[in-house]
């Protein structure tokens, strides 16, 4: 071999090992109740063309279903998945978490989570045995909606009836400790029911308000409590396996560097709802909101085994963060 065929076949093997390895593609199903043209969906394509840079092409599949979603990533039909934290729980009970009532209540709360758990430090909660959470996402304060302003204490809620979700285990024992009657409901139910009249209340995120059309069901006497029972939150979930090792990771600081734009969606639609139907929850009725919330935390950590024990305490550090004069910054029962 001449010494000019040596260094061009020195210089191509140089170049071949110099040049980046193609783009894995990965299929991700995208549950948004508004198909291919939500917010949820939209959020993904964003996530989407940020993955490119770490070596991988989403090839995105919108579900208006999110419990075929959840069913299609589980029994592999995709690598990935977007859902709501309460269907993450099969997957990664230390993420569901973050959806507990009462767990996070203000958005600057939840931009501390997301601050959190970018640290490479939180980087082994977020795997769970096949699976991990690569990214989280706000999905806006959850309200509960009544059809009647008057009903806004705990006690008010006693004989009433509630849309739960069927799968939302939180929810349902919030129903059973105030005394109201559960109405079992899905995604793609709760909205009618409530705008039926078939329910005195139902619980959603601002962003449902027009979309669902619940106005519907607040008529003139409705009104909406200014007071979260949870923070909803949009989580990919992707098998790990799948992914290059540091996929996880890169997404989760991604999240938490974009957490001010996709905010700008769910602060909009808060806006959008009219100030007549928003209804100020008094403190003194906050603080029993706050110890029924707290009840069904513990509760859910212990008996049903549906929290996970070090996410709710570091929710609790956060909320003592925001506000150290809260009782439960001194009883430390999660």
């Amino acid at each position: 071999m001449t010494r000019v065929t040596t260094f061009l076949v020195a210089a191509t093997l140089a170049a071949l090992a110099a040049a980046p390895a193609a783009a894995q593609e990965k299929i991700l199903c995208v549950y948004d109740p508004s198909g291919a043209n939500g917010d949820a969906f939209a959020l993904a394509k964003e996530f989407r063309t940020a993955a490119v840079a770490w070596g991988i092409t989403l090839n995105l599949k919108p579900y208006t279903d999110e419990k075929t979603a959840s069913e299609d990533f589980k029994a592999g039909k995709c690598h990935g998945a977007v859902m709501t934290g309460v269907r993450t729980r099969a997957f990664n009970k230390f993420s569901a978490s973050f959806e507990a009532m009462g767990g996070l209540q203000t958005y600057a709360q939840m931009r501390q989570l997301m601050t959190n758990i970018a640290s490479p430090k939180a980087g082994g909660l977020m795997k769970r045995g096949d699976y991990e959470t690569a990214a989280i996402f706000p999905g806006g304060a959850v309200y509960l909606f009544v059809s009647d302003k008057n009903i806004k204490t705990v006690g008010d809620l006693a004989g009433k009836r509630i849309a739960t979700l069927d799968y939302d285990v939180a929810a349902k024992i919030m129903v059973q400790q105030v005394g109201a009657s559960m109405v079992v409901a899905d995604i793609g139910t709760f909205a009618g029911m409530f705008n039926n009249g078939g329910v005195h209340a139902c619980y959603a995120p601002a962003t449902a308000y027009q979309p669902l059309e619940l106005k519907k069901g607040l008529g003139t006497k409705g009104g909406i409590m200014k007071y979260p029972l949870a923070q909803l939150t949009m989580q990919v979930v992707i098998r790990s396996a799948d992914f290059p090792a540091t996929f996880g990771q890169k997404s989760r600081e991604w999240a938490a560097k974009e957490f001010n734009k996709f905010l700008k969606v769910i602060t909009k639609a808060d806006k959008s709802i009219p100030g007549k139907y928003w209804v100020d929850v008094p403190k003194g009725d906050q603080d029993k909101y706050d110890l029924l919330f707290r009840d069904v935390r513990v509760r859910l950590r212990d008996n049903e085994k549906a929290f996970d024990g070090q996410a709710l305490k570091l929710l609790r550090k956060i909320r003592c963060k925001a506000d150290a004069t809260r009782a439960e910054c001194a009883e430390q029962k999660e």
